[in-house]
């Protein structure tokens, strides 16, 4: 005899309401104990959530992904790197410059706005212009930036069309580049507070990046240039560089099993899903 299991209309609500995964393969001899136990397993959720938001706006009243951003913020102001703002907005001809065409499965992701403009799938392209105009004045360049990006998503855990990235880069670093790219990440992990190791992993547009994985996510990716596509930004000269999935930095804080809790939302709050609030018209 199959053992009963959670439909999939109470899967969903369970997961909405931040279930873990264990949680929901569990099995059941009837329908009547499955539903008891969907019913308890789901109020307790939805209090857990409802206080969740409660405390939010009552005492913390700062979202965790803002949190991680100034302490990132913090971070890159105290190794000395200074803040930049660019355009969201940037030419196509940009992606192209990155070394993705029409041809490559990473152009199906940008968001095309017209035949000129695109969002911007990632901030490299900018920092790439600033580099090269900013290495006339001093040695070396070091810059970061803070800022939303925007991808075609098929859906997935981790994986947002609107998300926040954290870069940053410096052109002509003293000493060993490799060892200087590591201490940065090792300082900028250690303030968030997060363990992780060292993946190498191939790329399209850097050829290899050192990929900074957590609990099997990744949550930042870091090259070593010089690079082919340099020549592409009139950038002649070595450069390190990181970028970090803000959102995904801070659904693992904050022990999140699903990225869109603590995404730019309408349905959720710092975490909580905001189903749970009866509404009143």
């Amino acid at each position: 005899m199959s053992k009963i299991r959670f439909t999939r209309g109470q899967i969903h609500r369970l997961i909405e309401l931040g279930a873990e995964p264990t949680e929901l393969e569990r099995d059941f001899e009837t329908e009547a104990e499955r539903d008891k136990e969907f019913n308890k397993i789901a109020e307790n959720l939805a209090r857990k959530n409802l206080k969740n938001i409660k405390d939010f706006l009552e005492q913390r009243r700062k979202p965790l992904v803002r949190v991680i951003e100034e302490k990132l913020r913090t971070t890159a102001l105290r190794l000395g790197f200074s803040e930049v703002v660019t355009p969201i907005i940037i030419p196509r001809l940009f992606i192209k410059r990155m070394g993705i065409d029409e041809g490559d499965p990473l152009w199906k992701q940008v968001m095309l706005i017209d035949d000129k403009r695109a969002l911007r799938p990632m901030l490299a392209p900018n920092l790439y212009v600033l580099m090269a105009k900013l290495s006339n004045i001093v040695r070396p360049v070091k810059i970061f930036e803070i800022g939303p990006c925007f991808r075609r998503e098929t859906g997935g855990r981790y994986h947002l069309e609107e998300f926040t990235m954290f870069n940053m880069v410096e052109l002509a670093p003293e000493g060993d580049p490799k060892e200087r790219l590591l201490d940065y990440i090792d300082t900028i992990m250690r303030d968030i507070g997060l363990n992780y190791t060292i993946s190498v992993e191939p790329s399209n547009v850097y050829g290899e990046t050192l990929d900074v994985v957590v609990n099997g996510i990744e949550v930042a990716s870091a090259a070593i240039g010089p690079k082919p596509i340099d020549a592409n930004w009139g950038v002649r000269e070595p450069w390190i560089g990181v970028g970090f999935g803000v959102e995904r930095l801070a659904m693992l804080v904050g022990g999140y099993n699903s990225i869109a809790r603590i995404a730019k939302s309408l349905s959720y709050l710092d975490g909580s899903t905001l189903s749970v609030i009866k509404l009143r018209w």
